[in-house]
């Protein structure tokens, strides 16, 4: 299962159109539809934030705005946030990235150092794919984790969830 077949279930479970998600997440109907079509940024990105967000013991969506909601997101704040959650964690860059990088391998995603340092410098994918999937959650009434982990197990383990 992709990110976007969890997207496309969660959206229709509420009864939303693609069309009013793609509005609510500001984006064009067609950048929508490739999210749901597992064709976007998110597909690496979320699980890559995922485990931050397990690594650090830290809700996904105070990882990318103070308040956890995506009205107040803004570009280079999830990497700020990471970076602060980690000090506050007393966790160095390379323990964090040691620790996704374990998590993501069990997924089949991999994070390199180099990566890693995008995200604390707020120029990885995140800083754009964070507040969408946050949106979206928003949107569909759930936490944001949960988009990752339907039914408590990761997205990429599952063929269906009810």
């Amino acid at each position: 299962m992709k990110l976007g077949d969890v997207l496309r279930k969660e959206r229709e479970k509420k009864g939303l159109s693609a069309g009013e998600v793609a509005s609510r997440l500001g984006i064009p109907p067609a950048e929508y539809e490739l999210m749901e079509a597992g064709e976007s940024e998110a597909e690496q990105w979320g699980p890559v934030l995922a485990w931050i967000a397990i690594a650090l013991e830290t809700p996904t969506s105070r990882l990318l705005a103070e308040s956890g909601r995506a009205a107040d997101t803004r570009e280079g704040q999830a990497g700020e946030l990471i970076r602060r959650h980690r000090e506050r964690r007393r966790q160095t860059a390379d323990q964090l990235t040691e620790a996704v990088a374990r998590g993501l391998a069990e997924v089949h995603v991999d994070l390199p150092r180099e990566e890693y340092e995008t995200i604390e410098a707020g120029r990885s994918p995140i800083e754009t794919v964070g507040p969408r999937l946050l949106a979206f959650a928003e949107a569909v009434e759930q936490p944001v984790f949960n988009l990752f982990y339907p039914c408590g197990l990761p997205f990429q383990e599952l063929d269906d969830y009810p």
